[in-house]
């Protein structure tokens, strides 16, 4: 008696639970304001840059994106390989494609934070040769007190 209520009150919750679970992503507000996001970002990239420079960014970023691929199958491969086979050579060659892909990620954020940063202006300075003393040097017994 008891699973059939326990059975009962599942199916109730489930029938309020399930709708909301498999609901489409598409429909979801955090999707739309991404997809907003990213083709405002498209509109602006092609508003400022010309044709060949936004081809070549794409061509760019889907070489980024195969490099990437190709690293992370073959490191997902030879660990199965090691895994099924049992060999140390495997595993030697997983950890060598672990290595090179967390080279090409941490080259890739390094570029991109590097594209991102602040270049602060370099603004030359003129020697003075004058004979006079400067306001600092003139004012360099004045003091400070806190109160």
């Amino acid at each position: 008696m008891e699973i059939l209520a326990f059975l009962i009150i599942g199916g109730v919750w489930a029938v309020f639970l399930l709708p909301a679970f498999f609901e489409s992503k598409r429909s979801a507000s955090l999707s739309s304001t991404r997809s907003f996001a990213r083709r405002n970002d498209l509109l602006a990239s092609v508003a400022l840059n010309s044709a060949e420079q936004v081809r070549a960014a794409n061509h760019a970023r889907r070489r980024r994106r195969r490099t990437v691929a190709v690293l992370g199958t073959g490191a997902l491969g030879s660990l199965a390989a090691a895994v099924f086979t049992g060999s140390i050579i495997w595993l030697g060659v997983t950890i060598a494609f672990d290595i090179l892909l967390a080279a090409f990620v941490t080259a890739l954020l390094q570029a991109k934070a590097a594209r991102f940063a602040a270049v602060a202006p370099v603004v030359p300075l003129e020697a003075e040769t004058s004979e006079e003393p400067t306001a600092f040097e003139a004012q360099s017994s004045i003091r400070i007190v806190a109160g």
